[in-house]
């Protein structure tokens, strides 16, 4: 089993750090003490913190994070950091690497995560409602080109983006940089569109 790491940013920001951090982390907005107490109650095992959190003294939150029956390791990191020069350092941690995300395909939980139909991901697979319908009830699909680029997406989605809101807000929004909104492009099965679009926000080209 990887490890739990939690990303704490101060809250009310978006740093362009923040497509990095969620590449190895759940990242958490720290306005106060009692949110530092909810991410204790996660018992992570990796706590990647920001040295710009006016917010909230360091040394408090070291405080609390050592009162874990299990303290964490802590990590620090700048916001202000280029994405690029933030992901290399990441990249370095051997911990770090079996933290990433990573959920076992449950392809219930993408068509709801996707807000798509079951008629519309049997489209974007190629496969027939009935076999997308047995794939949704739980029979284990058979790989198939489609689907295995369809699972890279959902992957990259959730590396890249803090939350499931922020995936669906990602989606649905017209994207000035590809032209038009993302799940349009995946359901016309373009997904290298979508997958160059969001390897830019990991890298910093733009937030």
């Amino acid at each position: 089993m990887g490890l739990k790491a939690v990303a704490l940013k101060e809250g009310g920001t978006h740093p362009a750090s923040e497509g990095v951090l969620a590449r190895f982390a759940q990242v958490r907005a720290i306005r106060s003490l009692e949110d530092l107490e909810k991410v204790k109650e996660e018992q992570p095992d990796i706590v990647l913190m920001d040295l710009r959190m006016p917010q909230v003294d360091g040394k408090e939150v070291v405080e609390v994070l050592c009162q874990s029956h299990r303290a964490p390791v802590l990590v620090l990191f700048d916001s202000q950091m280029q994405p690029t020069a933030l992901l290399k350092q990441l990249n370095c941690l051997g911990a770090l690497k079996s933290s990433r995300r990573s959920r076992s395909p449950n392809l219930s939980h993408v068509v709801r995560l996707l807000g798509v139909s079951q008629e519309v991901f049997s489209r974007m697979l190629k496969v027939s409602a009935r076999t997308a319908h047995r794939w949704l009830k739980g029979t284990r699909p058979r790989r198939t080109r489609e689907l295995d680029r369809f699972l890279e997406i959902v992957a990259l989605l959730e590396q890249t983006l803090p939350s499931d809101d922020a995936i669906q807000s990602y989606l649905y929004h017209a994207n000035p940089t590809i032209g038009e909104s993302p799940i349009d492009l995946l359901i016309r099965g373009e997904f290298d569109r979508v997958t160059a679009d969001l390897q830019a926000v990991q890298e910093g080209v733009y937030v």
